[in-house]
């Protein structure tokens, strides 16, 4: 099955499940990068109040399948996931419908949080929004999140930061009253979603802008929670500002109940793998181990972010960094790579294994990869796979490897179980 954007297929498949998305109340998070990060602050928050079950889906998964649909954080288990699925593909080939992938685990996710009793949902937007299959739900959406839009799927999105724009404020639909903008984004980005904020009558806030006294996000509960969470990147600052602007509409409004321990507990509980991500290499024999940083970045913003990271805690002045790198086959490659690789780096190329449930997802061939790095650095080591780069890594001398390129090399690295964190 190939990425094929829009809404009619989602929605005929949900009619015939009773509309699930329908039963409980959904957070929408869209943007380029970040939005996983908001999602999880949002659920691990929420779900500090007892009464609250609280389903979140996000894409693509880490290392299992399962990882994309949890409630309270608890990943749903394969019987129930295959059990879901079984089903729906019943239903998809029953009523020829023609659901993607994509759509079918889109709707596994709603029909468990239905099935589940959740009464929040928190929704990861896949690629765009406005014909993104999460935007099925814009009947149920009280709240929208976009995050830092940058340059990325250009092939379905557009070719010009403001047509992605465009595309991803598409999840603010007529009856969502409030959308939380990361206020670090473009000028031309944030006049685009302002616009349609207006259009559909929805407050338009920027996070930069002031609040109220009394909410829960002022510029010292702004500075409380960048202490207590413990994910990495300064960019973090803006995912965090996004996800309390959401809580507090959602505290203003009546529509939930935070105190401060709960959110306290909520924002130290939190975590999202994969995204700078510190790990250690088990080599041969078992008795050294190496530092590794795992992160999925995978396009511009994301390398800058990590370009910053590394500067600011891992390069020691002049000396070379060891990276390992695997991209998605059509990748535009020098945003990714310019912000990381200097001359005297080690550039490691490898290529991920088939993804789970996303057949049209390809690594690109090492060898083409190798002739884009080669450009920045001479030192560079094809390995055709990524059980070739452990080997090669579990027997060179320690150093630290910075694993970035693609979310799948990460996960399939911690898959293998020769990394840990």
């Amino acid at each position: 099955m190939s990425i094929e954007l829009g809404l009619s297929r989602i929605t005929k498949l949900l009619s015939y499940l009773g509309n699930p998305q329908e039963k409980f109340r959904v957070l929408h998070v869209a943007g380029t990068n970040g939005k996983g990060s908001v999602c999880s602050l949002l659920q691990s928050v929420l779900q500090q109040n007892a009464l609250n079950l609280v389903g979140k889906f996000t894409s693509p998964h880490l290392i299992h399948i399962t990882d994309c649909i949890s409630v309270n954080n608890k990943p749903i288990s394969t019987l129930d996931f295959n059990s879901i699925r079984a089903r729906l593909d019943h239903m998809n080939s029953a009523h020829k419908i023609g659901c993607t992938e994509f759509e079918l685990l889109t709707c596994t996710a709603l029909e468990y949080f239905h099935l589940k009793k959740c009464n929040w949902c928190v929704l990861e937007v896949g690629m765009g929004g406005r014909l993104d299959a999460t935007n099925c739900t814009a009947g149920s959406r009280k709240v929208c999140g976009i995050t830092k839009i940058g340059m990325d799927h250009q092939g379905f999105l557009g070719n010009t930061l403001q047509e992605i724009a465009v595309e991803k404020a598409g999840v603010v639909t007529p009856g969502v009253p409030f959308v939380a903008v990361d206020g670090t984004n473009d000028k031309s980005v944030l006049d685009i979603v302002e616009k349609r904020a207006n259009l559909v009558g929805a407050t338009f806030s920027p996070t930069t802008a002031l609040v109220s006294e009394n909410s829960i996000h002022t510029d010292s509960w702004g500075k409380v929670a960048r202490e207590l969470v413990s994910l990495n990147g300064d960019y973090q600052k803006s995912n965090i500002a996004v996800a309390l602007s959401i809580l507090d509409f959602l505290q203003r409004e009546d529509q939930v109940s935070i105190s401060r321990n709960e959110l306290l507990d909520g924002l130290k509980a939190v975590t999202w793998p994969g995204r700078l991500q510190n790990a250690e290499l088990i080599h041969l024999g078992g008795q050294k181990t190496s530092k590794v940083l795992l992160d999925g970045a995978h396009n511009g913003n994301a390398a800058e972010s990590l370009a910053s990271y590394i500067k600011d805690h891992v390069r020691r002045g002049s000396e070379p960094l060891r990276f390992l790198i695997a991209v998605t086959q059509g990748k535009d490659l020098e945003p990714l790579l310019s912000p990381l690789i200097r001359s005297c780096d080690e550039v490691i190329v490898t290529k991920f294994g088939p993804v789970d449930r996303m057949p049209w997802i390809s690594a690109m061939d090492p060898c083409d990869l190798a002739g884009y790095v080669s450009k920045y650095t001479s030192h560079v080591l094809i390995q055709p796979s990524i059980q070739d780069a452990i080997g090669y890594l579990q027997s060179a001398p320690p150093s630290q490897t910075v694993v970035c390129g693609s979310l799948y090399l990460c996960g399939q690295l911690l898959k293998s179980g020769e990394v840990k964190w």
